[in-house]
């Protein structure tokens, strides 16, 4: 059986320079920022963070299938 994944928390990084806008809804606006004040931390760091954690789940998802038709 695979294994649940377990969201981490953000560590601090670099400042950034690049912009990358979303829409979201009052209601999924309002998640994040419920979230991070829970955690102290700003809700765009917040974000990023999950968006990231999910392109490296999603990329190591694509390699194991890759893997598995080879």
């Amino acid at each position: 059986m695979e294994k649940p994944t377990i969201p981490t928390l953000p560590v601090r990084q670099m400042t950034r320079k690049k912009i990358f806008a979303m829409r979201l809804t009052d209601r999924e606006r309002a998640e994040i920022e419920a979230l991070a004040k829970q955690l102290k931390l700003p809700d765009s760091y917040m974000a990023r963070h999950f968006i990231l954690e999910a392109v490296r789940y999603h990329k190591n998802q694509m390699t194991q299938e890759a893997a598995v038709e080879a």
